[in-house]
């Protein structure tokens, strides 16, 4: 059910992810950084809860990476600076922050256990099907975070969620809201449409040499030709460097042993556990006891998956005999850990106590992998080595380059100095051009001030991985107005538009008139020599019907007895349309199947659902307060 709010409050809210690794994978795992930041200056005050300006920061990086992600060389560099963009976290950081205090305060936890349990079972962070360590620390050091970061951000993304399907749960529909709906969204109405295209009134335009003068002549500004620039340029390509590198055999070797010291100890382990919680209801001596108790009946016989079926606490795996299924280190918390890794296959281990009460820890397996052969890896450590080595050599060149291009007056000497060719390109506008001419970047370098009025050579530019450029420009053709003759063509065809687009919205508001003061349709047709198109029973899902027609006709008030209602609308062609309704028939109710009033009152129910979401965050923003505070 809460499908419809999770998806409007991402696009609504911005700040509520349901999606575990997405949350923190992207913007919104700001919650993680309040428990590792102290003593900084704070931006935000939201009831006793402080932002940080480290927060923000690091809220404002995290934007970036997403932006940079989601929409690579489109991205305008506008958009991803701290300016830009630091207005927009803040409120994502405030509202976050608001739930947060909300959840807490309406007693909220989230176990975690189950924070553990989640973190295991995330596909995001498995190879071949299990959990892998390395994948995990990859994945989230790739984001910027570490791993007690990510299981804070977590278990606050959970907390958000657990308020937010308590609200939404309590949301319902009525029968008769379902039914008032459902004669609304299947009501059918009469229309007639009549439509002036004014690609038919162009006979009525007189064109004259004085008129397209004077339609010049206002319109000035969109004729002129704008600024141009043609570009020299070099480019220094990573890729270029690799038949340069040579991979002796020592190196490779030295490679293979380190992949294999890094190898030795992995291994994962398959573990179920019984837990005895401890809380109000029972006390750690009393869990002990229990975990005792449990331990004895173990070394009588008893099954260890049908004593953690009825006696284990933990509701994720209880059902599955205690399974917490395959895991490598680090998976669990330090006390679980030791002893689960101190296990031969099929031992249960002494009663282990850690926050989450007591456990009986039963080692079910060991899988250690068997490190692949020196053979095996000898291409992949070949062009590995190559690569990095590529990769120094690049950035060593790299730097080399955007010094000369800063030192000397031309291309000429760092072409000549790094084996480069000097390449030409353009002309083309500040939009750019194809390519990697599009990029922001060197369209920005090509049109600034030192490049273009004091003709210096650009920085270094990255316009791809591992492709750097620096250009200069050759020539450059100033913007200007363009003279009447040379965009006479142009002037034409714009008059026109224009004039027929009028003389048809006259005609339309005409027309409209007429009908209103009780003039007949078929009259007004005839009077511009047009012809009705009719839909009686016309519905919101005739695709076949113009949308702005069908919106039009569904927009206007249901018509008097033996009256019509009416209206006109502009489409995208700059056609003016006539709509007239004539009658509506409310859609009936018991024409829905069941699944059909199901999908309604789901909906309904979403959509109140929404609307008391919102209503909640307004109303923790009044009780709690929220203080925004200038940069001192």
């Amino acid at each position: 059910m809460l499908q419809q709010i999770r998806d409007k409050s991402r696009g609504v809210f911005g700040w509520i992810i349901l999606g575990a690794i997405v949350v923190v994978l992207t913007l919104f795992g700001f919650g993680a950084f309040t428990a590792f930041v102290s003593g900084e200056p704070t931006v935000a005050k939201v009831g006793k809860a402080e932002i940080t300006r480290a927060e923000l920061e690091q809220g404002i990086d995290r934007q970036r990476r997403q932006l940079l992600s989601a929409m690579g060389d489109d991205v305008d560099p506008d958009l991803i600076e701290d300016e830009a963009l630091s207005g927009r976290v803040l409120s994502a950081l405030v509202q976050r922050t608001l739930l947060l205090e909300g959840a807490r305060t309406a007693g909220m936890v989230v176990p975690e256990r189950e924070v553990d349990r989640m973190i295991v079972r995330m596909d995001e962070f498995r190879t071949d099907g299990r959990f892998d360590p390395d994948r995990f620390r990859f994945v989230l050091g790739s984001a910027g975070m570490s791993p007690s970061m990510f299981r804070r951000a977590l278990s606050e993304d959970l907390l958000i969620e657990q308020l937010a399907t308590g609200l939404g749960d309590s949301s319902f529909s009525t029968r008769r809201e379902v039914a008032e709906m459902a004669s609304l969204l299947q009501q059918e109405r009469d229309a007639a449409w009549l439509r002036f295209d004014p690609e038919q009134l162009k006979d009525q335009v007189d064109v004259d040499q004085s008129l397209l003068q004077d339609h010049y002549e206002r319109n000035l500004d969109r004729y002129y030709a704008e600024e141009r620039v043609a570009l020299r340029y070099v480019l220094l390509e990573r890729s270029a460097l690799l038949d340069d590198v040579e991979v002796d055999e020592a190196a490779v070797r030295g490679a293979y042993e380190r992949e294999l010291e890094a190898f030795e100890g992995q291994e994962e382990r398959r573990a179920a556990h019984i837990l005895i919680s401890v809380g109000a209801q029972r006390s750690e001596d009393e869990a002990l006891e229990r975990a005792r108790d449990l331990q004895a009946r173990l070394d009588d016989g008893a099954d260890f998956g049908e004593l953690a079926r009825e006696f284990s606490d933990d509701p994720g795996s209880a059902a599955d005999g205690g399974d917490l299924g395959m895991a490598g280190r680090d998976t669990f918390v330090p006390e679980f850990e030791r002893a689960l890794f101190a296990l031969e296959p099929g031992e249960v281990s002494e009663p282990v106590v850690t926050q989450f009460g007591v456990h009986l820890i039963r080692l079910e397996e060991i899988d250690r992998s068997e490190p692949p052969s020196f053979e095996r890896r000898r291409p992949a450590l070949e062009a590995r080595l190559r690569e990095e080595a590529a990769s120094s050599r690049f950035s060593e060149l790299r730097q080399e380059l955007d010094t000369l291009a800063f030192e000397t007056p031309d291309l000429e000497e760092p072409a000549e100095t790094l084996g480069l060719e000097i390449r030409e390109a353009g002309p083309f506008t500040r939009e750019g051009g194809e390519g990697m001419f599009g990029r922001r970047e060197v369209i920005r370098a090509a049109f600034s001030r030192d490049v273009l009025e004091e003709g210096y050579n650009s920085s270094a530019i990255e316009v791809d991985d591992g492709v750097v450029m620096v250009l200069r420009v050759a020539e450059r053709e100033r913007a200007r107005q363009l003279d009447f003759d040379e965009v006479e063509e142009r002037v034409r065809e714009d008059y026109l538009a224009e004039e027929t687009r009028r003389l048809a919205r006259e005609a339309a508001e005409e027309a409209v008139t007429r009908l209103r003061e009780g003039g007949s349709t078929s009259g007004v047709a005839a009077r511009h020599g047009l012809q009705w198109e009719r839909r009686d029973g016309l519905t919101r899902n005739d695709v076949d019907v113009p949308t702005r027609v069908r919106e039009m006709a569904f927009g206007l008030p249901r018509p008097a007895r033996e009256d019509r209602s009416l209206d006109r609308v502009e489409l995208e062609d700059g056609s003016q349309v006539v709509v007239v309704i004539t009658d509506v028939r409310a859609g009936d109710p018991d024409a829905l199947s069941t699944a059909e009033r199901e999908q309604l009152r789901s909906l309904l129910r979403n959509n109140l659902g929404e609307q008391e979401f919102e209503a909640y965050r307004q109303a923790l923003r009044r009780d709690l307060g929220v203080e925004l505070r200038r940069e001192s």
